[in-house]
Parts: C-alpha cells; structure tokens; sequence
C-alpha cells in the first residue's frame, strides 16, 4: 500500500470520525425529508475541505409533483484534478429512516455517541458512514500530495429511502453530475454489481357486500382474493426453481406485504385489496413477472365467473434490475484497490435490494455498490453503528482506488 496515503488517513483518524458524528447529530429522516441543516451543513464543511461545492434545488413543482411536504435539495462537491484524467463519483444519500421508538436505542440516534470502538446513530451506515469516507478519501489523496488528474466528485443525494427519484435520479437525469465511474453506497465485505428489479402490484377483488345471515345473497371479496394469493404462494414456488446464475440474488420473490378488505365481521365484504412487491432477478423482466400474474388471474376468473380481479402496477418505485458484468473494469480498479491495501480479494455479488445505482446507469455512467460497514451494522433497526476501524481501512481503499483511477492522465488539456 503507498505509504504517504496510510500515513495521511491514519492521521485523519480523529477528523473522519468526528464528520460522522456531526452528520447523524443533524437529523434528516425520511419522510419527512427536512434537508435544509444537513445541506447547509455539507455545503459549509465541504468548501473548507477544499471542494467545489454545489446546492442543487429541486424545482418546487417537482417536489409538487409528487405530493412531497418540504424542499428537496442535493450536493455536488468536486475535488478537482489536475485535468486530463478519468472523473470518479462517489455517491451516497443524506435521508436516513425514521429512528423509530426512541427509548429502544441504547444511544441516542441523534447523538452519534462513540462505545466499543463503535458510532451509533441513526446513519451511521446507512448511509452517513459510508458519505463519511467517500469525502474524506478524496481529502486524504489531497492531502497526500499525490498528483491526480481526473475529478473526484460526491453526489450526496435525499430521498434514497423513498425512491430517490428527485436525489440521484434528479442529478442524473438534468445532467448535473458526469464520470467515468461511479461507486454508491454498499458494504465493505463485498462489491455488488447486480441489483433486482422491482415490481408492485396493486390487485383489488370486487364483491357483493350482504349480511352475513344471508351469505349466500353476497359475494365474499376476501374469499375469492384468498384464491389469488395462493396462486401467488405458487408462483413463489414455480419462480424458486428458476434461480440467477448471479451469486447472492437467489430467485425473484413474491412479497404480499398488504391486505385490506371488509367492513365489519357480520357483513360479507364487499371489496378486498392486496400489493405484492417482486424483487425480479436479471434474467427476467418486469413485464414476464406481470404477464405471468396476470394469466394467471384470467385463468382464475374463468374457473370462477364470480371473481372480479383488477390488476394495477404501481409506478413509484417500479424500475428494471441493474447489472455490471463480472469482468468489468470497474471491478477490477477496485479489486486492485482492495488487494493493495488488505492483501485480498472480496466476493464479487449481486443483491434483491435496490440503490440509487440504477439512476447512474440509466444515464450511461457504470457503477458498483462499495462503501464501509456491512448488514450486520443494524441498519434501519435500533442501535445502528459503524465500527471505527472499518471506516478507517474502507477510506484506506476508497483513496487508493481514487488514485489509481484518476492518477492516469488520459489526454493533453489546452
């Protein structure tokens, strides 16, 4: 590993930590979503770290748009080359999930309280930790002295948590930030290059509603959706057996994650609605999860004349699965980067959840999911942390692959 950069993050050790603890003490829960302090926070603390820095405002029609109840706000800080080289984002969010029961954190969520070598708060992976080290490896290459040539840019986005339509997918799709590469958050116990679908699926069944000492005079909703969601039970089984030949992503799953009907315990309901969310593996489409339902249900409504299904996608968070193929450059300059610094490889993956990552790709910039802490770090639960000496080695490698990438001059600049 080069010297100058262990010596300059072991030095920083103390500022890193302390970046973090002061992002989770600015809550940012989403929703709401009240970016106003943690904005103003990063844009103040960026500058003095010797970055270009940049507010980016949603439109207030956008946010309009979509029924949101506060401003949106994104920040681009750029580190500047010395021109000529290949331009490396780091992206991570700034929106966290709501704490939740304050009184089942054995630390405050908010107060970034250090124990066992350890960060707690809220964020304290997912994701303030991993923005932590994603700005602090371009400060680190800096302050090395080591000359660099393309831009390190950081995209700290809002609204991961929900979507991220108006963060990375606003930033991206207005063509505010451009590179060569790009790494979002992730873990740092492996790199993800595939990420699944997501399909949701709103299927209301339509009934007869009567008093249930006249049964016979209605049509039970609810009865004729439990066909459905057994049907639903046995795509799940069917879908098992058509497993990803990307490791991690098992098979597309079938999730009815909400069901309403009825109106009283005597009253043959009249209306029952389930939604059922699909992760769909790489090798199927969003469109051949939603046919397959959909003969499905006609199939059903042809066995039973009573059944009155309607079928309806939701769009929010509808998007395709994301793939980078396993022989990509990408990985092998963060490989490179990992085996300089630990003298190892790690497992190369795909995941069911889904990133800001996809809104990169969908505008031509490739990217990875790599960043410090791993699953095990309670993230959206109580208790979240990030262990200190994993923040410090993931940095190690964030700079190191900063310098590998951007060190090469690609073109003369005039």
């Amino acid at each position: 590993m080069n010297v100058a950069i262990e010596k300059v993050v072991d030095s920083m050790g103390n500022e890193i930590v302390s970046l973090l603890q002061k992002m989770i003490q600015i809550p940012s829960e989403n929703p709401p979503g009240n970016y106003e302090e943690i904005c103003n926070f990063l844009e103040k603390e960026l500058l003095s770290l010797g970055f270009e820095v940049k507010v980016v405002n949603v439109p207030e029609e956008e946010t309009r748009k979509l029924n949101l109840p506060t401003p949106r706000k994104n920040v681009i800080a750029v580190m500047k080359g010395n021109g000529g080289g290949k331009n490396l984002i780091f992206n991570s969010h700034i929106d966290t999930v709501p704490a939740g029961d304050l009184e089942q954190w054995t630390y405050p969520p908010f107060s970034g309280a250090i124990a066992n070598g350890k960060v707690y708060g809220r964020g304290a992976t997912d994701s303030k930790g991993r923005l932590t080290a994603y700005i602090m490896a371009a400060v680190a290459l800096k302050k090395s002295g080591i000359p660099f040539y393309g831009d390190i840019v950081i995209t700290a986005t809002c609204d991961e948590e929900t979507g991220g339509v108006l963060g990375a997918g606003y930033v991206t799709g207005q063509g505010l930030v451009t590179g060569d590469m790009v790494v979002v958050e992730g873990y740092s116990n492996h790199i993800v290059r595939a990420m699944a679908g997501v399909l949701q699926l709103r299927i209301k069944s339509t009934g007869r509603p009567a008093h249930a000492a006249f049964k016979w005079k209605g049509i039970n909703a609810v009865e004729k959706m439990a066909k459905v969601i057994l049907e639903l039970t046995n795509l799940q089984e069917q879908l098992k057996n058509e497993p990803s030949e990307v490791e991690g992503m098992s098979y597309t799953t079938v999730n009815v994650g909400v069901i309403n009907g009825g109106t009283k315990v005597n009253v043959v309901p009249g209306t029952c609605e389930i939604e059922v969310d699909f992760r769909v593996i790489p090798e199927q489409t969003l469109d051949d999860i939603y046919n397959r339902v959909s003969t499905m249900i006609e199939r059903l409504q042809m066995e039973d004349p009573e059944m009155n299904i309607q079928v309806e996608r939701v769009p929010d968070f509808q998007t395709n699965p994301t793939v980078t193929e396993a022989n990509s450059p990408l990985i092998e300059e963060l490989q490179s980067a990992i085996q300089e610094v630990s003298r190892t490889t790690l497992p190369v993956v795909g995941m069911l959840g889904q990133s800001d990552t996809r809104w990169f790709i969908q505008n031509g910039i490739p990217g990875i999911n790599y960043g410090p802490g791993t699953n095990n770090n309670n993230l959206h639960g109580y208790d979240e942390f990030m262990e200190i000496e994993d923040l410090i080695q993931t940095t190690k490698i964030l700079t190191v692959l900063a310098k590998n990438f951007c060190g090469t001059k690609e073109f003369v600049t005039e």
